[in-house]
C-alpha cells in the first residue's frame, strides 16, 4: 500500500453564504497537500481568495467557478497543525470565516522493520532496536509470559521516528518471555506490527552409552532418553498453551545433531553420529513428540574439547538438541543447511498425559528461576516470575521453569566457527536469520510467528568400544 494513494479524510466542514459554497478537508493527504473547495449555483468570474495561515503563509489567488461544478483550491503545509483564515469575495457576495488542518505524520514506504538486534540483546538485555522504512508517530511494546500474559507494556506518543530512522524499546522482568510484540504506527491510521518469540531451553546433560559402532540405544540406556522424552514433551505442551494464550500458530521443530571423537576412521564416524541421531530422533517420534522431526551427523567435526586424531574423548561423544522454528544456522557444531534429513512431519497432539518430570531438571530450571531473580530482580515490573511450566494440567504448573537463556553465550546467533577438528563452541547454536519472528502490516492481527529460538542439551554418547574403531 504506498503512500501516495492514501488520501486525507473525507469528511468536511461546509459553509453557504452569499450564493457559494466552500469546504475544507480537517487533513492534508501524506504529502501535505492542503485543499479548499468552492462551488456556486451560478457562474461566479473573479472571484477573490484569500488564505492565511498560523505558520505565516498567505496565498492569494482569483478563480472562476462554473455553476455546480467545484472548484479547488490547493497549497503545501509545511506545519503538523496550522490554524488558517479565509476570505472570499464574488461580485457582492463575501464571506469569511476559519478553520484548522492537520497534516499527518507520514513518509517513507510501508514495509517491515528492519531488526537490528541480535539474541543477546534480545534475551540478556531485553531490549530491541529497529530500523523502520516508514514514519511513525507512536509506537507499542508488550511483552508476554508463558501463560500468555502482558507483563510488560509500553506505549510511546511523544516522539517522531522518521523513515530510516532507528528506535529501541526496553523491558525489565524476571519471569519467563515468550512473546515481544512491537507495533509502530502513522498518523493515517497504517500499523506494522512485528512479533518476536525469544522462547529456548537447554536440556541439562546427560549420558548414553552406544555399544562400539552401534547406533541402538541400549535397553539399560533407555531411562536416560526416556527423561530427555519428559523434557521435550513438557517444553511442546507448554509451548502450544502459550501460542493459544497469545494467538499465535506455532509449529516447532526439533533438530538432532549426533557427534562421534577421533577414533576410527572419519568416513565411518560420519556415518555412525548420524544413525546416532536417527536412533535418538525416531525414539523421540514413536514415544509422542509431535513437532516435525530431523537429525543429521557431524561425525568428528564439531567436537566439544579440541583433541588431536585418535583421541578416546568421552566428551565428543554426545548429541545436540535444537528445538526451533526454522534451521539452525550452520558453523561450528551445526551442520551445513542441506545437511538435514527429516523424520518426522508435525503432527496431531495424541499424548495427552505426559511423563513426570525429572527432579534434576526441576531443580536445574530453578536455579535458572533464582539467577534471573537475581540479575533482573523480583521488584522488577515481571513479579516474582513463577509462571506455570509445559503441561495442560494444573498440577504440573509452579516448578520455577527457564526456558531461555540469560547468558551471552546461550543467546549466539553466529552460528560458530567452521566445523575442523577441534573447533570449540560455547553455549547451544543461535537459530539462523532474525530471532523469531512474524510481521504484519495494516494492523492485521498476527498469524504465525518466527523462531522459537534454541532448545538445546548436550547427551555423552559413551561409544564402550576398542580402540581405532568408530567413535
Amino acid at each position: 500500500m504506498p503512500l501516495s494513494s492514501l488520501t486525507a479524510p473525507l469528511f468536511a466542514l461546509f459553509t453557504m453564504l452569499g450564493g457559494f459554497n466552500w469546504q475544507f478537508s480537517p487533513q492534508t493527504d501524506t504529502n501535505g497537500t492542503a485543499w479548499v473547495e468552492l462551488t456556486s449555483d451560478e457562474n461566479l468570474n473573479s472571484v477573490k481568495v484569500e488564505i492565511k495561515g498560523s505558520d505565516g503563509s498567505t496565498l492569494n489567488k482569483t478563480v472562476s467557478i462554473k455553476a455546480g461544478k467545484p472548484t479547488k483550491i490547493t497549497w503545501k503545509q509545511s506545519g503538523r497543525q496550522v490554524e488558517y483564515d479565509l476570505k472570499v469575495e464574488a461580485s457582492d457576495s463575501f464571506t469569511n470565516g476559519s478553520f484548522e488542518i492537520q497534516r499527518p505524520i507520514a513518509g517513507g514506504k510501508y514495509a517491515p522493520f528492519e531488526l537490528l538486534s541480535d539474541r543477546t540483546d534480545i534475551v540478556d538485555r531485553q531490549t530491541i532496536k529497529y530500523k523502520t522504512p516508514f514514519t511513525i508517530s507512536s509506537r507499542e511494546l508488550q511483552v508476554y509470559n508463558t501463560d500468555g500474559d502482558i507483563i510488560t507494556e509500553q506505549i510511546v506518543t511523544d516522539e517522531v521516528v522518521e523513515a530510516g530512522g532507528t528506535f529501541e524499546m526496553s523491558w525489565n522482568t524476571a519471569q519467563e518471555v515468550f512473546m515481544i510484540k512491537v507495533t509502530g504506527s502513522d498518523d493515517t491510521g497504517y500499523s506494522y506490527t512485528d512479533s518476536r518469540v525469544p522462547y529456548s531451553a537447554e536440556i541439562p546433560h546427560s549420558e548414553v552409552n552406544f555399544d562400539s559402532g552401534k547406533a541402538i540405544i541400549k535397553p539399560d540406556q533407555e531411562p536416560k532418553v526416556a527423561e530427555t522424552v519428559a523434557i521435550l514433551v513438557h517444553e511442546l505442551a507448554g509451548l502450544d498453551k502459550a501460542a493459544q494464550a497469545v494467538n499465535q500458530k506455532l509449529s516447532a521443530q526439533l533438530y538432532i545433531v549426533g557427534y562421534t571423537d577421533t577414533v576410527g576412521n572419519a568416513g565411518d564416524n560420519q556415518k555412525l553420529s548420524e544413525a546416532r541421531a536417527k536412533a535418538i530422533a525416531q525414539y523421540f517420534y514413536d514415544k509422542g513428540a509431535w513437532c516435525e522431526i530431523y537429525y543429521a551427523g557431524m561425525g568428528e567435526r564439531g567436537l566439544a574439547v579440541s583433541t588431536g586424531d585418535n583421541v578416546d574423548e568421552v566428551r565428543n561423544r554426545r548429541a545436540l538438541y535444537i528445538l526451533g522454528m526454522e534451521k539452525p544456522g550452520s558453523g561450528g557444531q551445526v551442520p551445513a543447511q542441506g545437511a538435514w534429513k527429516k523424520l518426522a512431519d508435525a503432527r496431531t497432539r495424541m499424548l495427552q498425559t505426559l511423563p513426570p518430570l525429572p527432579e534434576s531438571y526441576i531443580k536445574h530450571k530453578e536455579e535458572q528461576q533464582r539467577k534471573r531473580d537475581e540479575k533482573y530482580g523480583r521488584g522488577s515490573s515481571s513479579g516474582s516470575g513463577n509462571a506455570s511450566f509445559g503441561s495442560d494440567d494444573d498440577d504440573d504448573d509452579d516448578d520455577g521453569n527457564d526456558r531461555w537463556s540469560s547468558s551471552p553465550s546461550d543467546a549466539d546467533t553466529s552460528g560458530g566457527s567452521s566445523g575442523a577438528k577441534g573447533s570449540k563452541r560455547d553455549g547451544p547454536p543461535g537459530v539462523e536469520g532474525e530471532p523469531g519472528a512474524t510481521k504484519q502490516g495494516c494492523a492485521v492481527e498476527p498469524s504465525g510467528a518466527g523462531s522459537l529460538g534454541v532448545l538445546a542439551g548436550l547427551f555423552g554418547l559413551l561409544g564402550l568400544r576398542r580402540r581405532r574403531r568408530a567413535g
